[in-house]
């Protein structure tokens, strides 16, 4: 026998079905959002960087997690009265390819000389100030900060931002012939603004480089900050998106001569950093 359904009924029937199927979508976004992992598992997924490269890989916040050094006298990873939010598992989860992805950029045994550990976090508040990244080379660290909103691009190039400045830490680096190829006239923002929330209030600071950046030799007004922040940004362009670095570098002469000393300065630090090297790989 077949069963005739009134109009009424129908129009009830779909609604259960749709309220059913958001229901499980909901179900599914919270189940995503607050998967956990045991400790075993998470040092499961990290086994193959932590055991190749010799670093440590620390998600857990508690009192060593900052620096402990009172009036160093260079910067020592963000402030110790930083507010912490520990990165969510299923964002940790997602560090094992992005860091094998960052660290196959360089030799095994350079990685295990310049880097002992990546702290990760969700989320560095320092009065307000928000970090991305930052580096303590002391205890020669790499702390990403990661919310679940950045893409593995960006947290890729986060981690190269940050361990050129380690690198330039242990190095000598003669800052006027990379300084020389700004404009004439040109002054680090940072010598301009006594504080980066001063110079927020001036300035439009993006990461997101425009032909107007290149012109002046600068992948983004980011890098216009200072000189590491500068150096960094190619850090971060060259060894994220060397397809993308070449096309700017040929066509902005004040790009390429910084390439020549950026690649002349990891050169020295392992003969393997040629510019094909360099620039002719993902």
């Amino acid at each position: 026998m077949k069963l005739k359904l009134k109009n009424s009924d129908r129009w009830d029937i779909l609604c259960i079905i749709v309220i059913l199927t958001a229901s499980a979508c909901l179900l599914c976004i919270y189940s995503y959002e607050n998967v956990t992992y045991t400790k075993a598992q998470i040092a499961k997924m990290f086994e193959p960087i932590t055991s190749k490269y010799g670093i440590k890989i620390v998600y857990q916040i508690n009192n060593h997690f900052f620096s402990d050094l009172v009036n160093p006298i260079a910067q020592a990873g963000p402030d110790p009265h930083s507010k912490v939010t520990p990165i969510r598992d299923r964002v940790l989860a997602r560090y094992p390819g992005i860091l094998q992805k960052a660290l196959s950029k360089y030799p095994v045994d350079l990685i295990r000389k310049y880097l002992k550990g990546i702290y990760l976090a969700g989320e560095i508040d320092q009065a307000g100030f928000k970090y991305g990244g930052s580096y303590d080379p002391f205890r020669r660290i790499i702390y990403l900060v990661d919310d679940g909103t950045q893409t593995n691009k960006q947290d890729i190039s986060t981690f190269h931002h940050e361990f050129s400045s380690l690198l330039l830490s242990r190095h000598s680096f003669f800052i006027n012939p990379w300084t020389d190829q700004n404009a004439k006239n040109f002054k680090y923002l940072g010598d301009i603004y006594k504080t980066f929330s001063d110079l927020q209030k001036h300035i439009n600071i993006s990461r997101k480089g425009t032909d107007q950046d290149y012109e002046k030799g600068f992948m983004d007004t980011y890098g216009e900050t200072n000189f590491e922040n500068d150096f960094n940004e190619y850090a971060a362009m060259i060894f994220t998106y060397p397809k993308k670095f070449k096309r700017i570098m040929d066509k902005y002469p004040r790009v390429h001569a910084k390439f020549l000393i950026f690649q002349q300065f990891y050169h020295k630090i392992d003969p393997v950093f040629t510019e094909s090297y360099l620039l002719g790989k993902n």
